[in-house]
């Protein structure tokens, strides 16, 4: 079986959710013997950079940020269009929604990975979370062998929304590489003493700035506790000015993070915090988990189906009840351990096996379905 992945997910971040799935599925696939392939010429994806297998080559901003992203991502789109041109493969799999393929592709099949449905489901409020109008997805969409949702939250939202068949859509939930992360005794970082954790971006329905703002009294109440925010680019001067209004400069914190020094940081922290107002999966969830992190999240979209009942909830636009839980998990050591426990328990159905097996059936009926 040969499988042929695109650029997509990969040209433009450095990390992510999006290429950190595509990047654990091609290479657990790879390990099974899969034919895996990887269509891209350019990169300064962090996974790509740190593995042999599938090579990109780095490459440097000399046109400036935004002319030579452009520039990377024509070059990155015609060798991908090359290769599914070139037909030397039994599935491909597009890593996002650009419809460039839909030209070149013939009858081969291919299968899409929906995450979210951000955009379409909130309109204009977070309308920039990607540049793909719902027209172009719909296509992508209806000419798909198949269909993977991350979460039965996302399915429905499929069904809902595009109007797909569910018998078009299977339901693969993501698996995170912390439960066979090897991060060596002598990988040590400096952290506060005590501190709750915020992982990945913070821009627009991550709902960041209105979490910190209705934290900020529960920080100063305790203020020895601090808040780490990991990785999602440096604070901008919005967040900054905000973290100065709210007299919370010498408590609030950003780390970049690898993958070493952000299992670092669940490890040690008092918990992990998500206060997105919806998510198509949620995959700092699993990392929290698979690190005995305990977890408070929104009772938002997928999250009450990821964790169930390993996470201690709350309204993300009540202040009132973010407010509550972050002092509870604060004051009570029992709840903590507690949720470490089912944490652990409920990570064992998030297997990468699982996932790579669930996907390779997938691909198995779809290749069978158009021989």
């Amino acid at each position: 079986m040969k499988i042929l992945y695109d650029h997509q997910a990969f040209a433009a971040s450095r990390f992510g959710g999006v290429a950190r799935y595509f990047y654990n599925l091609m290479t657990a696939l790879h390990q099974k013997g899969v034919d895996v392939r990887l269509s891209i010429r350019y990169s300064n994806n962090y996974y790509l950079l740190n593995n042999n297998q599938f090579q990109a080559q780095p490459f440097r901003y000399f046109l400036g940020y935004m002319k030579t992203s452009i520039l990377i991502s024509q070059i990155n789109r015609t060798w991908s269009c090359l290769q599914v041109v070139r037909r030397n493969y039994d599935l491909f799999h597009p890593t996002f929604f650009h419809p460039y393929f839909l030209w070149f592709i013939g009858d081969k099949p291919y299968v899409v990975t929906y995450h979210d449905v951000i955009k379409e489901k909130f309109g204009d409020r977070f309308g920039h979370v990607d540049n793909e109008p719902k027209r172009k997805k719909q296509k992508i969409l209806d000419r798909a062998a198949h269909i993977i949702a991350v979460s039965e939250n996302t399915k429905n939202d499929l069904i809902d929304i595009f109007q797909i068949d569910p018998v078009r859509i299977t339901v693969i939930h993501h698996a995170t590489n912390f439960l066979e992360l090897s991060v060596p005794d002598t990988f040590q970082i400096q952290t506060p003493n005590t501190y709750l954790l915020y992982v990945g971006y913070r821009n627009s329905y991550k709902n960041f700035n209105p979490f910190l703002s209705a934290i900020a009294s529960v920080l100063k109440k305790y203020d020895h506790i601090q808040l780490v925010c990991a990785g999602g680019g440096s604070f901008t001067a919005e967040e900054i000015q905000l973290i100065e209004k709210l007299g919370l400069t010498d408590q609030v914190f950003h780390y970049s993070a690898d993958d070493f020094t952000l299992y670092r940081l669940y490890q040690h922290a008092l918990a992990f915090v998500y206060p997105s107002l919806y998510e198509g999966f949620g995959m700092p969830i699993l990392e929290a988990f698979a690190t005995g992190c305990p977890v408070v999240l929104s009772n938002t979209s997928c999250f009450p189906e990821v964790a169930q009942d390993a996470a201690l909830y709350f309204d993300p636009e009540s202040e009132t009840s973010v407010r509550e839980q972050i002092e509870t998990i604060i004051l009570d050591e029992q709840l903590r351990q507690l949720l470490r426990k089912k944490g652990y328990e409920r990570q064992l159905a998030f297997s990468s096996e699982k996932m790579v097996n669930q996907t390779l059936q997938v691909y198995q009926r779809a290749i069978a379905q158009a021989s």
